[in-house]
């Protein structure tokens, strides 16, 4: 059965709503979890795309988590190899590091929760997207867009928030998280939410319809990220 590697850095931080996508595309996913030590015993050519999941960690923390180093290896190999390759949130600023990018600590602060971004660019993997799409963020640091990427998403607190390089995809919001995913994640980090002063009433500002077009939405992506689309 095709399978896709997902980089993960945390067990919560999964594929989310991108598991079912997959199953019902018929293809199967591994985890690989980096910070556990765990490394390809495989070619990476064996899997037919790449994702780099979320994580607490910066892109330009190297020396402190040696784990990464591994991973921009990986997502050279992707990139070279031609392979289809998703960053989301920490993942996309390693790809936009790899591709000659600045990574660094936004001057507005965090961006969590329920947030609008805005579809500024065209490109066939996000055809059917809206001018506007409330999406989750959970992210402090950003990223320049990476010279020759096609800008797809912005934000009214950070400019750079999606990107499409030649076969790869770079998301700085959560697409894969659901309103049940938001939830889990803000109670297993409600600490980090009170020290920041930010209500956990902000995670149900989402509404039925909202999250079904979001799960809709991002099955058709996935479905045209993998090149299935009839």
């Amino acid at each position: 059965m095709a399978t896709v590697l997902a980089i993960r850095h945390v067990k919560i931080e999964h594929l989310g709503s991108f598991e079912d996508s997959l199953k019902k595309l018929g293809f199967n996913f591994k985890y690989l979890d980096t910070p556990k030590g765990d490394r390809l015993k495989e070619p990476l050519e064996n899997y037919q795309a790449l994702f780099i999941l979320g994580g607490y960690m910066g892109a330009y923390e190297e020396e402190k988590y040696k784990f990464l180093g591994y991973e921009f290896r990986l997502i050279e190999e992707a990139l070279n190899k031609k392979i289809p390759l998703l960053g989301i949130c920490l993942g996309a600023q390693m790809l936009a590091k790899v591709l000659g990018a600045k990574i660094y600590p936004g001057k507005r602060g965090k961006e969590i929760g329920w947030v609008e971004v805005e579809k500024i660019g065209d490109h066939p993997y996000f055809s059917d997207f809206p001018k506007t799409l409330k999406v989750f963020q959970w992210h402090e640091d950003t990223f320049d867009l990476p010279s020759g990427a096609l800008k797809i998403f912005s934000s009214l607190k950070y400019e750079n928030q999606g990107f499409v390089y030649e076969r790869a995809v770079a998301l700085q919001f959560h697409i894969e998280v659901d309103k049940k995913l938001a939830k889990v994640w803000a109670k297993e980090y409600r600490e980090e939410l009170e020290q920041e002063g930010i209500p956990f009433k902000i995670f149900k500002e989402i509404t039925e319809e909202e999250n079904q077009l979001l799960k809709k939405l991002s099955f058709k992506f996935i479905e045209r990220f993998l090149g299935l689309e009839k």
